[in-house]
């Protein structure tokens, strides 16, 4: 009995000394959310060819029209213009899970 009692003892101790490991993981992408009035507007991204904002999937949030693009993590240079006249020209830096947004006026 007296070895009984031991063992139970000794698993009831083991049991409480368990470790749990939780693990989260990141999105491996990164986006770029503009807000605003972007109608008749272009997105240049990097000096890559211009995205014409009209044509984007958009969202409203908050009486908000909204788009969203995905990105590769690091620095980008962004640039959103309409009839010719530069509206934003940032120089961002997103990281994984990360979303960077921008007001468009």
């Amino acid at each position: 009995m007296k070895y009984l009692v031991t063992a139970l003892f000794a698993l009831l101790l083991s049991a409480c000394s368990s470790q749990f490991q939780t693990v989260t993981q990141v999105d491996d992408i990164a986006h770029l959310q503009l807000a605003g009035n972007f109608s008749g507007a272009t997105l240049t991204i990097n000096e890559q060819a211009p995205i014409n904002l009209d044509t984007v999937a958009t969202f409203t949030f908050k009486d908000e029209k909204v788009a969203k693009f995905q990105l590769a993590t690091g620095s980008h240079n962004v640039k959103v213009e309409r009839a010719g006249k530069l509206l934003v020209n940032r120089k961002i830096y997103v990281s994984n899970g990360n979303t960077f947004e921008l007001r468009v006026p």
